[in-house]
């Protein structure tokens, strides 16, 4: 029974009806003899229609029951394929039905107006819209500090960048600086030898070296900073106090006799010392004699 039933249903599919128009020419060839037409009749029995419909229509509800609103224009376009054109047809024709509706809403005295004072429950709680703001937040703060983390970073890259060019430009120019007096020194070399030596060289390097230190120092005896005046290369201030404090050397037996300080009786004032030794001797020898004499009149503690 099972396999009549698979077979019948089989059948079923193989002899299923296909539309015309969906065959290709190349399906039709050599198909002639198998092929069976049916053509379909399209009903449209308006009447019939008409009369149904009236039989369930609701006739006798109010129009707040239904809310039903039809245009009383029809929608024409002149363009059936011009979007823009067919949205704008579209909400027009809404905006004139929901003006329409509202009229009829308020002349049932149904209000659908929400009043000034009315405040309806939020479907999210307070805490919770509080978290979501709170988040909201946080995030545009956390984009920001990125922002400028990769700010900084952007600067930090420039400023190395910079850094690293001026240390490669002082370095060249050190190079060519040492490589030129390299130069200068073979080119003189046998004009050196010639004369005797290279002392003439040396003192042009130095004179150099002094003019260079020379124009760090402003008019009036002032360095290019307007610090105190400079006296046979030195600071005024340094020079004031080599003279007072000394001027470093040799530190440790410093304050030790030598053979010469030894020697040396110049600085030696007779006048200041003279009967100061009987004088000291004198007072010694009476404050000994009175401490003995309050010594034996206090009786001693015998244990």
């Amino acid at each position: 029974m099972l396999d009549d039933d698979e077979a019948f249903s089989e059948e079923e599919v193989q002899e299923e009806d296909v539309a015309l128009e969906d065959l290709d020419e190349s399906d039709i060839e050599g198909e002639d003899e198998d092929l069976v037409t049916e053509q379909r009749i399209t009903v449209n029995n308006q009447p019939a229609l008409i009369r149904i419909y009236n039989d369930f229509k609701l006739k006798s509800l109010p129009w707040i029951e239904t809310m039903t609103v039809t245009s009383a224009e029809p929608l024409v376009l002149k363009d059936v394929h011009n979007d823009l054109e067919r949205e704008l047809a579209f909400y027009q024709q809404a905006l004139s039905a929901a003006k329409e509706g509202r009229e009829k809403t308020k002349a049932a005295g149904v209000q659908f107006s929400r009043p000034d004072d009315y405040f309806a429950e939020m479907v999210k709680s307070d805490e919770h819209m509080e978290k979501v703001r709170q988040r909201l937040l946080d995030e545009t703060a956390s984009i920001k500090a990125a922002e400028e983390a990769r700010r900084q970073r952007d600067l930090k890259k420039f400023g190395k960048k910079v850094q690293v060019e001026k240390l490669q430009a002082r370095q060249k120019q050190k190079a060519d600086e040492l490589e030129k007096i390299k130069l200068m020194k073979r080119k003189r070399k046998g004009a050196d030898d010639m004369t005797g030596g290279e002392d003439e060289f040396d003192i042009s390097l130095d004179d150099g070296d002094d003019s260079k230190r020379g124009s760090k120092r402003a008019k009036g005896g002032k360095d290019a900073k307007g610090n105190a005046s400079y006296r046979d290369g030195k600071n005024f201030n340094r020079a004031r106090k080599d003279s007072k404090y000394g001027f470093g050397g040799k530190k440790r037996f410093a304050k030790s006799n030598t053979a010469e300080s030894a020697a040396d009786i110049s600085d030696f004032n007779p006048r200041k010392n003279k009967g100061g030794f009987n004088k000291w001797s004198e007072n010694s020898q009476s404050s000994q004699r009175e401490k003995q004499a309050r010594q034996s009149e206090t009786p001693g503690i015998k244990g």
